[in-house]
């Protein structure tokens, strides 16, 4: 759950179905106030509409003596949903009607509505209509005078309250359904969101990162992601960075073989005469004080065993770092020669089991396998210490193995990732351009064994 919301897709989505809830609760209370003040001004509309036409009602119905009748249009307002308590009574404070039938007769005092009439008694003089909300404006109070019969003495008033608590609740609850709906839509819109983004964005972007990371695999250059939306370009100048990086790494590798080639010619030319020289140099020596000196004719045999050892080493080197004309030799006489060389220079015993694959490798493919083997000897030989190293190259099916078994401590640096010496480096350089796989395990028993297989596979012979 907590990588769930570590997602571009998950934190887009997120964000906007926060920011939607924030809209809705805005729009909500915006709603709320709106729908109040419309309703309390409908409300006040309708309250004076009411009273008004109520007041010239009863005054019609008071000059023509029709109690009854009056009596039935206040049991009609009093069916307003809105309407909490109304009278109507004269300035004697006496109710005439009610929407409350055991008021009439009784004294405006002694009713519920007495405090309203208190307080808007004064409209009987001014013979104008009150109107007047309660402080929370839940509570609407309208007071409207009207003359009972021809005399301007016979003053009476309708007083009605309106209560608005129950419209006002309706009011909210109408808002908070509207926000419910609103709320669903938002859930329905980020959903199709979510999934909108997880198509055309987040499995592209896991197919980006998988093409990232395999990018040093040794299948040849990433592929190009369909499309021409952002993440395609991506992986186009991606796969062309690759390209390029492999090519520079190609043309490192071949200035890396061309060196060693250099140095080894130079080695072999040089180093290897000079050595050869010395040596019959000091076989002159040892002839010339033989009889004579013994001592030192034997120190001068010592010299001359030891160049020609020096000497051995040195081409064996030499042959190492420029194996020219492996297409002649053979590449089972450069690995028989590494061999060789661990034997004089880290006294280890050597084997080759080799079968003849000259006929699928071309010449530069064996000239990378021959170099990826020495160099797996070689780091055997100078970090695990072993007293026996065997290679062998095989066909399976139609990949070339190359298997590298030693008992020596198991060597842990890798030929792609991690490593930081240049021999790995370049061995990982020689793997990708063969497109070769290394794997390294160790067999337990009476003696361990680390073993280094590459295999190369067939489209790349």
């Amino acid at each position: 759950m907590k990588n769930l919301f570590r997602s571009i897709q998950s934190r887009i989505t997120l964000s906007v179905w926060l920011f939607g809830l924030l809209v809705i609760l805005f729009n909500n209370w915006r709603n709320q106030r709106w729908l109040i003040d419309r309703r309390l001004e409908r409300l006040e509309l309708e309250a004076t509409e009411t009273g008004s036409r109520l007041a010239g009602l009863l005054q019609h119905l008071s000059r023509k003596q029709q109690q009854h009748a009056a009596e039935l249009e206040m049991a009609y307002v009093s069916l307003s949903p809105e309407v909490d308590l109304g009278l109507v009574c004269n300035k004697e404070g006496m109710v005439s009607c009610a929407t409350h039938m055991q008021w009439q007769q009784m004294d405006v005092l002694q009713t519920p509505l007495a405090d309203e009439w208190r307080k808007h008694a004064s409209v009987l003089e001014s013979m104008g209509p009150a109107f007047e909300w309660n402080a929370g404006k839940t509570s609407l109070v309208v007071m409207v005078p009207f003359f009972e019969n021809y005399e301007s003495s016979s003053r009476a008033a309708v007083l009605i309250r309106y209560d608005a608590a129950l419209a006002l609740v309706q009011v909210r609850e109408d808002a908070w359904h509207e926000s419910l709906r609103q709320a669903g839509v938002l859930l329905a819109s980020c959903l199709l969101l979510w999934f909108a983004l997880d198509e055309l964005v987040t499995r592209r972007v896991r197919k980006v990162v998988e093409i990232l990371r395999t990018a040093s695999s040794k299948d040849g250059l990433p592929e190009v992601l369909e499309g021409g939306d952002e993440l395609s370009m991506i992986s186009e100048e991606f796969a062309g960075a690759v390209k390029k990086l492999r090519i520079a790494e190609n043309m490192v590798l071949e200035a890396a073989e061309q060196e060693r080639r250099k140095i080894g010619r130079d080695l072999h030319d040089d180093i290897c005469q000079r050595l050869s020289a010395t040596k019959m140099k000091a076989e002159v020596v040892q002839g010339m004080i033989q009889g004579k000196d013994d001592k030192i004719a034997r120190l001068a045999g010592q010299v001359a065993e030891e160049l020609s050892e020096s000497t051995v080493i040195a081409r064996s080197m030499a042959w190492g770092l420029a194996p020219v004309g492996i297409e002649n030799h053979g590449l089972k006489d450069a690995l028989e020669n590494v061999l060789r060389f661990a034997e004089k220079s880290y006294m280890v015993r050597c084997s080759l089991d080799y079968s003849d694959v000259s006929t699928v490798l071309t010449g530069s493919a064996q000239e990378l396998l021959f170099r990826i083997a020495q160099e797996l000897v070689t780091n055997a030989c100078k970090h695990s210490k072993p007293n026996v190293i065997n290679i062998t190259v095989r066909m399976e099916d139609t990949t070339v193995v190359l298997s590298v078994i030693h008992d020596g401590t198991a060597f842990t640096g890798e030929a792609t990732t991690g490593g930081k010496g240049m021999g790995l480096h370049l061995m990982g350089q020689r793997l990708r351009t063969l497109s070769a796989t290394l794997e390294r395990t160790v067999e337990k028993g009476a003696r361990d064994f680390s073993i280094s297989i590459v295999r190369i596979p067939p489209k790349n012979l």
